[in-house]
């Protein structure tokens, strides 16, 4: 064995121990080895890490490499997301959790109040978005905090470009077995302007008309009630489109593009 690699019997009985768990923290160690001083933990955390056994997210915190790498083994990237900011994962990245998106996503999506940044760790690039007051709506689940599906969707319709876009929103409505719409509907009237609602007003119609949700009578009629100035659809984009007269709105993609594939 590489003497750089070699483990010592203290080191072995610790990695042994934690080889299985995709991340750890100081506080984690403490619990299973309740003898162990504060000093200890963080000289045997140091002499794993420098072997290449532990990579660091944050001081006291790791991710665990099943074999001896100067880089990270990343096996769960969503409960690496909560040692890096505390918030909870959104867009793609919970759409990925609700099993409504069938690709993996090398972009991790933590959604907290006020911090903005981005981080690379591994092939992974963690995307923490500032939502401001928006960053609410949370449960725990499958280990990890989460958007729940309402805010999922709220979110997705708020900032498409980080869900795939419009047409990725449109196919996951088609996919979603079972919505609370009355539940989805409270975070537009607690968060959305009267452009969001219009956008994504319109967004639901399309879906209705082409069978790809069944929403209550009430539900759209709850929108048409936030329409405002004219709005773009895609407001980074030229104006150049339909106008849909009933939302306000000029549809500057098209139904046939919002309908494809992609």
């Amino acid at each position: 064995m590489d003497k750089k690699n070699y483990l010592t019997k203290e080191e072995q009985l610790l990695f042994s121990t934690i080889q299985h768990t995709n991340v750890i923290d100081h506080a984690f160690i403490q619990e299973l080895f309740p003898t162990y001083t504060t000093q200890k933990i963080n000289k045997l955390c140091h002499q794993l890490l420098t072997k290449g056994y532990l990579y660091p997210i944050k001081r006291g915190a790791y991710i665990v490499n099943t074999t001896p790498s100067d880089k990270p083994l990343i096996q769960n990237p969503f409960q690496i997301a909560s040692y890096i900011h505390q918030g909870y994962l959104g867009f793609s990245s919970a759409l990925r959790i609700y099993d409504l998106i069938s690709y993996e996503p090398f972009t991790i999506f933590i959604i907290t109040p006020e911090i903005s940044e981005e981080r690379h760790l591994g092939e992974y690039l963690f995307k923490t978005v500032a939502m401001g007051k928006k960053a609410t709506g949370a449960s725990y689940t499958n280990g990890v905090y989460v958007s729940t599906l309402e805010k999922t969707l709220f979110d997705c319709m708020y900032k498409p470009q980080y869900a795939g876009g419009y047409q990725e929103i449109l196919h996951v409505l088609e996919t979603i077995k079972r919505l609370d719409w009355s539940q989805l509907l409270t975070f537009f009237k607690r968060f959305a302007s009267n452009a969001l609602f219009q956008r994504s007003g319109y967004l639901f119609d399309v879906a209705k008309e082409h069978n790809l949700i069944h929403p209550p009578s009430s539900f759209l009629k709850d929108f048409r009630k936030h329409i405002g100035n004219t709005t773009k659809l895609v407001p980074g984009k030229p104006s150049k489109g339909t106008y849909i007269r009933q939302w306000k709105l000029i549809d500057n993609l098209g139904v046939q593009a919002l309908l494809s594939e992609g």
